[in-house]
């Protein structure tokens, strides 16, 4: 209640105690979910103790309370959200000074012991004199902590859920606050609540879950089918057959969409061809590979996160069985999978050294062991994808590896840290925008007013989105 001048002052320990050991902002990996201060074991949680994301202000850590006080209301997030630029209703700064907001006047009643449980009994002021000690509460107290911490406009929530499900999980309010507030693992720890306690989640997700589970990918294909986009190559594939040869340096992670989807098929073609050209030992798992669980962990499903983590953690370890460290090399052509897989896995004692395929390629060209043919004589400009780009800071490599093709690159407006979501991060993908102008739409629009022949990325999910934007267009 004491202003800025409270804001200058703790500031400062936000900063301090900001969630990243080495300095860095809260990107890449999400913040485990947490329970009594430690991560969450399923096989040994109990939903009468435990906590399961964030379903009240108070289940937030200390440090998230300590993020709603040190809000600056600067609104560099909100100017860079690319939500709130398409007309949707999240504003990162007003998520957090709601939340705040609630927080305080909440607190006389959550001072005095007040708790209540999943089905919003009251559990902590119960017993002998309860009635006098919640007489003593202000009134006004007492009616925020009837309030539900996610609900619409006639259920009176802090937080409505068309803010919550809005985000793309992208990262630009983190990377731009001054004061290092952690939006995102917020949000992500909400979503938890809503879809594992309470079941409330966007409808578009359901498939997405049951996909995941039944088949192994939000897509729902078939795990057999997972070698498909090799049949059109003119040379064998070397898959994994129960034993990684002593000079095979990596293993290729494909991925659900390299596997699946048509248009990210060409890139999977294309970078097998060019490591089958530049002389590179690799495999790849085929069948045995299975969705990271990035879309699960954002949407907030964190329990179908680790069942498939844990799953992918095993395989891998047995295909490095022998190897030290160093030698546990992963190339992945999609920037969720290369976000998971080099960040969230070693949570689960999954630990590699996880490269993106325009790094190999670069560092390949470098090596003068692949050469381009043909000059690229075509403008193109560069989507950074925001799990390679903010999230894992490579900005370098494929913009290098556009000049090596021969093109004339253009950059765009928004780029590198401060580059434009293409909307389909935070599970997006599997969600429909009904709010507002399509974010996809306005990257596009920001591209093709930047005037390439082609636009490049390095995702995916940003190939599908750009696509998709530009054909709309």
């Amino acid at each position: 209640t004491m202003g800025v001048a409270w804001h200058r002052f703790s500031a400062f320990f936000n900063i301090y105690f900001k969630r990243e050991d080495d300095g860095d902002v809260a990107l890449g990996a999400v913040k485990p979910m947490m329970s009594g201060g430690k991560p969450l074991d399923f096989e040994e949680a109990d939903p009468d103790t435990d906590v399961f994301g964030a379903g009240k202000v108070e289940d937030f850590s200390w440090k998230g309370w300590l993020d709603f006080t040190t809000c600056t209301e600067c609104g560099r997030c909100q100017s860079q959200c690319p939500a709130w630029n398409t007309g949707k209703p999240l504003s990162p700064k007003m998520l957090i000074t709601q939340l705040r907001d609630h927080a305080y006047a909440k607190a006389p009643y959550l001072l005095a012991g007040g708790s209540k449980d999943m089905a919003g009994d009251e559990v902590g002021i119960t017993g002998d004199g309860a009635e006098e000690k919640l007489a003593k509460i202000d009134a006004l107290a007492l009616a925020e902590a009837e309030r539900p911490l996610v609900g619409g406009p006639e259920e009176m929530g802090v937080i409505d859920p068309e803010v919550l499900w809005s985000c793309t999980s992208c990262g630009a309010c983190v990377e731009q606050c001054p004061v290092d507030i952690e939006h995102v693992d917020h949000i992500v720890d909400m979503r938890r609540y809503q879809v594992m306690i309470e079941s409330n989640f966007p409808t578009e997700l359901g498939g997405m879950f049951k996909n995941l589970e039944n088949k192994g990918n939000p897509w729902g294909q078939n795990a057999k089918d997972r070698l498909a986009w090799t049949e059109d190559l003119d040379f064998e594939v070397p898959v994994f057959d129960g034993e990684l040869a002593e000079d095979d340096e990596y293993l290729f992670w494909v991925g659900c969409a390299g596997a699946f989807e048509d248009r990210a098929k060409k890139t999977t073609q294309a970078v097998a061809e060019l490591l089958h050209m530049a002389g590179v030992k690799y495999k790849v798992l085929g069948p045995e590979e299975s969705c990271t669980g990035d879309p699960a962990r954002r949407a907030g499903n964190e329990f179908i996160f680790q069942m498939m983590a844990q799953q992918n953690v095993e395989v891998l370890n047995s295909v490095f069985e022998g190897r030290e460290p160093g030698k546990r090399k992963i190339v992945a052509t999609c920037a969720h999978c290369f976000n998971s897989l080099a960040n969230e896995y070693s949570e689960l004692g999954g630990n590699y050294e996880v490269v993106h395929h325009t790094q190999l390629l670069n560092k390949l060209v470098r090596e003068k062991r692949l050469t381009p043919v043909a000059p690229v004589a075509e403008d193109v400009t560069y989507h950074d994808p925001c799990y390679l780009g903010r999230h894992n800071k490579v900005y370098t490599p494929p913009r290098d590896l556009v000049g090596a093709a021969g093109a004339t690159f253009r950059e765009m407006p928004r780029h590198e840290e401060r580059s434009m979501c293409c909307g389909a991060g935070g599970a997006r993908m599997w969600m429909e925008e009904r709010i507002g102008k399509r974010i996809n739409l306005e990257r596009v629009d920001e591209a093709l007013g930047t005037a390439p022949s082609k636009i490049a990325t390095g995702c995916p999910f940003c190939k599908v989105m750009l696509s998709d934007g530009v054909t709309t267009r």
